[in-house]
């Protein structure tokens, strides 16, 4: 038993001490105790640790004959960690003093005289010392106790920072007490003509502990964001927290919040490498409002963005170039393909904070926070009503390559086909989470059944490009509606 273990028993025990008197007065018996506690202390100390062990302080050849081959002496190296997400042994050769080459050097420096690496960029294929080019070493290892070795290779140089001879990796600590180890040897095969003597140089064995992958709240938190009421904001996004989170899908999730509202939304990093809302905007655009570039996506700032409508409400006008919004409460959609049959937002269940809420709906004017944008021409609008650090998607056919942050190369880190528009995972599932939550017409259309997000690209008279979503699993990157259509919105960072 470990001495932690022991200390952690300890913390629970108290010693008790009773002692009880009895005593008879007139016929009535009562009974006295007495009680005594003693606290004990618990300390311990706890430190991450990797370290490394080794058999022998050199490797030697001791007897190399002229045109022959011979191993050197077999050594352990041992390696121990508690390191949760386990670690990396490798190895390169030389230093940055009296052997800045990877060739074995005759000690005698005014000798002319090596044995050369052999090559460690091509597939090891030497099974035997004695396959070894004359006048050339290399080594092997055996991570079975010397069961098998592995094919003879050169290593890198020490200060060689592209390639990496590996010899053991785990994703797990490694047992305290026991450890990991290798056996590890070296050959050199020498010619009838190779110059006596002795050979040198130092081989390094490199034992790292792998560090926890980063998540996106990590990110946030190593770039010392504050939070507010128990959440990151969301305007504290930027490229570099984005960019730093090494964790995708499910694993880097986490929820931020709107300091304009304090409504907090679930966002992840993706396959597409950029950090996407995966819940709908639901901000209620307030008329006398004035959003500024400290909170809102845009350049300066903006007043007069129209006012959000409120359920059951009528008025809406689908025109072109006034904004409007409207919030049919905090209604959500379950995750299946039919909502049990029922198509109206009325009937749909009550909740917040989930994946699947399905938000307020904004035609295209709202969305990229502008009194008129005009009816004619195609273009794209570099601003919209998504929080600072986020913006709407890039939406439509884009020629050439799509770019990360648009709905078609996302769709195609996730298995979209062009040709048939399907999709080897399921968008409205984990870990995209877009919903069937339909369109707004002044009457809600096509709830559960269909879906479609606003993107920043206008096209032709009075259109918009969407991303849309069918019941059957079809996904349309270049599909398009009207710009006066409420429609969902999708966030993704700048």
């Amino acid at each position: 038993m470990n001495r932690c273990a022991v200390k952690k028993m300890i913390a629970i025990i108290t010693l008790s001490l009773m002692v009880a008197l009895g005593l008879s007065v007139m016929s009535t018996s009562s009974t006295f105790a007495l009680t005594y506690s003693q606290d004990i202390g618990v300390n311990f100390t706890f430190n991450s640790s990797v370290r490394l062990s080794l058999s022998s302080a050199d490797l030697r050849i001791n007897e190399l004959a002229p045109g022959a081959a011979s191993d050197s002496n077999i050594i352990t190296v041992g390696i121990f960690t508690n390191n949760a997400n386990g670690y990396t042994l490798s190895a390169s050769v030389g230093n940055n003093t009296a052997y800045n080459t990877r060739n074995l050097i005759h000690r005698d420096s005014t000798v002319v005289a090596s044995f050369a690496s052999v090559d460690y960029t091509t597939t090891p294929t030497i099974t035997t010392n004695t396959n070894l080019v004359d006048n050339t070493w290399a080594y092997s290892y055996s991570t079975d106790a010397g069961s098998s070795w592995a094919n003879y290779n050169g290593l890198p140089l020490y200060s060689d920072e592209t390639h990496v001879a590996l010899l053991k990796e785990s994703s797990t600590p490694v047992a305290s007490i026991s450890g990991d180890e290798i056996r590890f040897k070296i050959a050199a095969k020498a010619a009838t003509s190779q110059i006596s003597g002795e050979y040198n140089n130092v081989i390094n064995f490199t034992l790292v502990a792998t560090p926890v992958p980063k998540t996106l709240e990590m990110a946030y938190e190593e770039a010392g964001k504050e939070k507010l009421n128990g959440y990151y904001k969301m305007q504290d996004m930027s490229a570099s927290i984005c960019n730093a989170a090494e964790v995708l899908d499910e694993e880097s999730q986490m929820q931020a919040i709107d300091v304009r509202d304090r409504k907090t939304y679930w966002i992840t990093k993706l396959r597409d490498g950029k950090c996407w809302m995966t819940q709908n905007l639901d901000l209620d655009i307030d008329a006398d409002a004035e959003y500024t570039d400290e909170d809102t996506d845009i350049e300066d700032s903006v007043s007069g963005l129209g006012s959000t409508y409120e359920t059951n409400d009528t008025t809406w006008s689908n025109a072109n170039d006034w904004p409007e919004s409207y919030d049919p409460g905090n209604k959500i959609w379950d995750g299946t393909i039919d909502f049990r049959g029922e198509t109206t937002l009325d009937n749909m269940t009550q909740g917040a904070n989930t994946h699947y809420h399905i938000g307020n709906y904004y035609n295209w004017t709202a969305a990229v926070a502008a009194l008129y944008t005009g009816n004619n021409a195609e273009y794209d609008i570099d601003q919209s009503i998504c929080p600072a650090g986020w913006t709407l998607p890039k939406g439509g056919p884009i020629d050439g390559s799509p770019e990360p942050g648009s709905f078609q190369y996302l769709v195609e880190q996730y298995g979209w086909d062009e040709n048939s528009y399907t999709m080897e995972d399921t968008i409205w599932e984990a870990p995209l989470y877009f919903t069937l939550g339909g369109a707004w017409h002044g009457d809600s259309l096509n709830v559960a059944t269909s879906g479609e997000f606003l993107s920043s690209v206008s096209v032709g008279y009075g259109s918009v490009f969407v991303l849309g979503i069918g019941p059957d699993g079809m996904v349309e990157p270049d599909l398009y509606d009207g710009r006066g259509a409420g429609l969902s919105v999708r966030c993704v960072s700048r």
